[in-house]
């Protein structure tokens, strides 16, 4: 009985770590080193094969005053309406079924689009950076913690 239970824990175990396995090989947001991710804060990356990077503070305020980037702020509407950078669209992914057709049809591929949303935790601005790409624009970044940093750097913003 006990050689049975030992059998069968042994088949459970295997088969969850081998699922496990399968399901991490076709994740797009592999596990990143230590070293690698502290590499990764000290030197802004190039477009990675996504298509989407994020992209420093300094680098989104020199595009925001070369005035050829949109950006867009990935927070709920009523968050928008609270304080955002200046000029930019709510392009909340959430809500992408109302706003996305639009977008595309009013908005180059080519175009350079920065996104952004609030707090070190969020990840909004990534998923909808992902969401422009996957939608076939060729230069997406990503502003980690964008509207506090943004904010409390004193640049434009509105309300």
């Amino acid at each position: 009985m006990l050689k049975l239970a030992a059998k069968e824990a042994f088949i459970l175990i295997g088969t969850a770590v081998a699922v496990a396995l399968a399901v991490y090989a076709v994740r797009p947001d592999k596990i990143v080193r230590l070293t690698a991710a502290v590499d990764q804060e000290t030197v802004p990356p190039p477009l990675t094969e996504s298509g989407y990077a994020e992209i420093s503070l300094e680098d989104a305020l020199r595009l925001y005053e070369d005035g050829r980037s949109i950006f867009a702020d990935a927070r709920h509407p009523a968050d928008f309406e609270a304080g955002h950078i200046k000029g930019a669209v709510n392009l909340y992914t959430s809500d992408q079924t109302v706003w996305l057709p639009d977008f595309l049809a009013a908005t180059e591929p080519t175009a350079m689009i920065v996104t952004y949303c609030d707090g070190e935790n969020c990840h909004l601005a990534q998923a909808l950076a992902e969401l422009l790409f996957l939608s076939g624009f060729d230069d997406v970044r990503y502003l980690k913690n964008g509207w506090t940093r943004w904010r409390d750097g004193g640049f434009p913003s509105e309300p």
